[in-house]
């Protein structure tokens, strides 16, 4: 039995159907009175009442139930799960970015940048996690920084707009910064689904020969923004297996990890008590395979033209949803042409789109959905 098709609402251990319910209320209060009830007998007002709040009583149970399993569990109770196996929720996290300082420095003088000093834009903050010192000799110093809240507030800024320094870095000599990257990486508290991953992988973590659950695992708990892992040996240039080498894939919530995620997902795979002896791990962004939607919706008649593009329209948003954070996901024209082929659509055509496999280690991205109606209808 696949586990995980399996239907939250069908996990029961007792039958919370409040018709059956009632039905075996009835038969029981029968049986031991004697007495056939008829929908207008006082009784039956009495047993609606009980077999009510009996099935109240069933669903808790039931719900209570549910809650003891980690693909079932939400909120404290999948915590509670997660303290099972040593694997936390994963706390907000801030954006990253890398902060250029530089100066107009002559002769001897130095400008040390210290650790914590802060550029803004507006009112998100940025602050270093690492110092630096510029010279007439190096007049350019680049710094990983993060955003002082954590959480998207920090994500997105274009290069170049982080560049109000907050702090003095020197008495006489002005110092400017801006950021050379996008800022990513800053996501809120870890979600349910993301968390459940994580703690279904979490067995895997316990070994120490390298499986590709563990990586998993362990590239996940290094950020919630991370969605989907693929681990498998590198390749060269001819697509050979490079001995010893696992290339590690991560896409995040909002696409492409920045080098800031990549890094610090390296590091910790990197990791001495986690990595085993002798393997050499590489941490890279998916291939991105880009892709348009062109579609036009031949439409039966009498159909509202604006109705039928606006539920096509959060059609093809909820298709995308459950693709956009996945990996090796292929571009299907029969499965894209099904999704928007709401009421109302006799046809869809989709000219140009391809069937392409997308391999394990790339990312489908559309740049581009184009939905529109054909002039004409027919009868169907």
């Amino acid at each position: 039995m696949d586990l995980n098709k399996l239907n939250r609402e069908n996990v029961k251990v007792v039958d919370d159907d409040l018709a059956t319910v009632l039905a075996a209320t009835i038969a029981d209060y029968e049986q031991r009175s004697g007495k056939v009830l008829q929908p207008a007998h006082i009784e039956r007002l009495l047993i609606n009442t009980f077999a009510y709040r009996e099935t109240l009583a069933r669903q808790q149970m039931n719900e209570a139930y549910r809650q003891q399993h980690p693909r079932f569990a939400t909120g404290l109770m999948l915590d509670l799960c997660g303290d099972d196996v040593n694997t936390p929720r994963l706390a907000a996290q801030p954006a990253l970015t890398t902060l250029r300082f530089s100066a107009d420095i002559t002769g001897n003088a130095q400008v040390f940048i210290a650790a914590g000093a802060r550029v803004a834009v507006g009112d998100v903050v940025f602050a270093t996690r690492e110092g630096g010192t510029l010279s007439a000799r190096q007049k350019q110093v680049d710094l990983l920084a993060a955003c002082t809240v954590p959480g998207i507030a920090g994500n997105g800024w274009s290069a170049g707009q982080i560049n109000t320094v907050v702090d003095s870095l020197h008495p006489t000599i002005a110092v400017k910064a801006a950021n050379i990257t996008v800022p990513s990486g800053g996501v809120d508290i870890e979600g349910d689904d993301a968390y459940r991953q994580r703690i279904l992988l979490a067995p895997e973590s316990f070994s120490v020969a390298g499986p590709v659950g563990a990586y998993q695992y362990w590239a996940r708990q290094v950020s919630p923004a991370i969605v989907d892992v693929h681990v498998a040996n590198d390749t060269d240039t001819k697509g050979a297996p490079i001995g010893g080498t696992v290339a590690v894939s991560i896409l995040t919530k909002d696409g492409l990890p920045g080098d800031e995620l990549l890094g610090e997902v390296q590091t910790a795979l990197s990791a001495e008590r986690l990595r085993p002896l002798c393997d050499k791990i590489v941490v890279r962004a998916p291939a991105p395979v880009n892709y348009s939607v062109n579609a036009t919706l031949t439409l039966l008649n009498g159909s509202n033209p604006a109705e039928v593009l606006a539920a096509a329209n959060a059609a093809w948003a909820a298709y995308e949803a459950g693709r956009r954070h996945r990996l090796g996901a292929d571009i299907v024209p029969l499965d894209i042409q099904a999704a928007l082929r709401v009421a109302g659509v006799y046809n869809v055509s989709t000219p140009g789109l391809a069937l392409t496999t997308v391999a394990a280690n790339q990312w489908a991205r559309c740049t581009r959905i184009t939905i529109t109606a054909a002039s004409e209808q027919v009868d169907g």
